[in-house]
């Protein structure tokens, strides 16, 4: 069997993707191209790590297989912590957009439609009221099946309302009017803080992480799958490392591409009510301990954008976040209270 045969068995990434990335890394880290894929497809195949957790994790650079090890695996640690801090209900109901916006109606603070369980007529009164709205797939990831729908008087609502059902985008709600003092570094669209939170089994909330997701240039999503970038907040809302994005490859981006906003030093507004937020939000389905929540702001505050029933683990842990090269394995067994044994690398 060939290497491209070998590989193409283990990654389910596109080619295009995969290349471009591996050249981006030979260049970072001066390594053969060849030695690159084949060690990507090891620490798939010894530890679940997927090939954008190699980039992100700087497996490029760090190859110590006791450093690597201190990182936890999507395929294998991430999928542990969800099973053993959620149940099959649980996931199903963060899931479905129609299940969730129903159970967190209150805290959406926006209107919604959902033309499943409405008229024609509901759908007229919706558009009529809300020139501009998104409208999603209830079971959509990844910034997929999300368009905005901008109202002008040539719509044909009646055929706009066949064509969101055909398209299944029936979830439909208000657009969101991002918080003025957000507008530096999230100038094309709504960006979304993802805040990681863990309940803990005396009712106590851990916030595990805060990260700030912006849109490097689309005008809609701030999806990293997407190109999007990300990176951490401190305790006091205060960004602290550049975005860093893994699409096309891995970039450290230290200002915004378009407003050129510095990354590092912006202060959050409203942090502290973000917060308190994201606590009470946390102890609304006890079943699922573990979410990964996006919220954005506006003028008055925090909203609730969705919850995450498979937070991606590279959102906690991207390198650039630990300097001393030591992943943050340790702190999800005892958070989780679980045991992730290290792989062998």
């Amino acid at each position: 069997m060939s290497i491209f045969s070998k590989i193409s068995k283990v990654f389910t990434a596109d080619w295009k993707t995969l290349i471009k990335s591996t050249r981006q890394l030979k260049k970072d880290s001066g390594r053969g191209f060849f030695d690159l894929l084949l060690d990507q497809t090891r620490m798939y195949k010894r530890g679940g790590y997927t090939w954008a957790e190699y980039s992100l994790y700087e497996f490029d650079r760090i190859t110590d297989p006791k450093l690597r090890a201190n990182f936890g695996s999507e395929y294998y640690d991430n999928k542990r912590l969800v099973l053993g801090s959620s149940t099959p209900e649980s996931r199903a109901l963060f899931r479905d957009k129609s299940l969730f916006n129903e159970k967190f109606g209150q805290y959406l603070r926006r209107d919604y439609l959902d033309l499943c369980k409405c008229s024609e007529s509901d759908f007229m009164d919706f558009a009529y009221k809300h020139k501009v709205f998104f409208a999603k797939i209830p079971t959509g990831h990844g910034g997929a099946g999300v368009s905005r729908i901008e109202r002008n008087e040539s719509t044909d609502l009646q055929q706009l309302y066949q064509e969101l059902l055909a398209k299944e985008q029936t979830i439909l709600e208000e657009e969101v009017i991002l918080h003025e003092a957000m507008r530096p570094v999230s100038p094309t669209s709504l960006c979304s803080l993802r805040i990681g939170t863990v309940l803990q089994k005396d009712g106590s909330v851990v916030v595990l992480y805060n990260r700030l997701r912006t849109a490097m240039h689309d005008p809609i999503v701030d999806n990293i799958s997407r190109g999007g970038g990300y990176t951490a907040i401190s305790d006091q809302g205060e960004l602290m490392y550049p975005c860093v994005t893994f699409k096309p490859s891995r970039r450290y981006v230290a200002e915004h591409p378009v407003t050129g906003a510095k990354f590092v030093g912006f202060q959050i507004p409203m942090f502290d009510q973000v917060q308190e937020y994201v606590r009470e939000l946390a102890q609304i389905v006890p079943e699922q301990a573990y979410v990964g929540w996006d919220i954005t702001l506006n003028e008055h505050g925090p909203l609730l954008i969705e919850g995450n029933e498979i937070p991606s683990l590279y959102m906690y842990q991207a390198a650039q976040f630990y300097p001393d090269d030591i992943g943050p394995r340790a702190n999800l067994e005892r958070i989780f209270d679980i045991s992730l044994p290290a792989p062998e690398l």
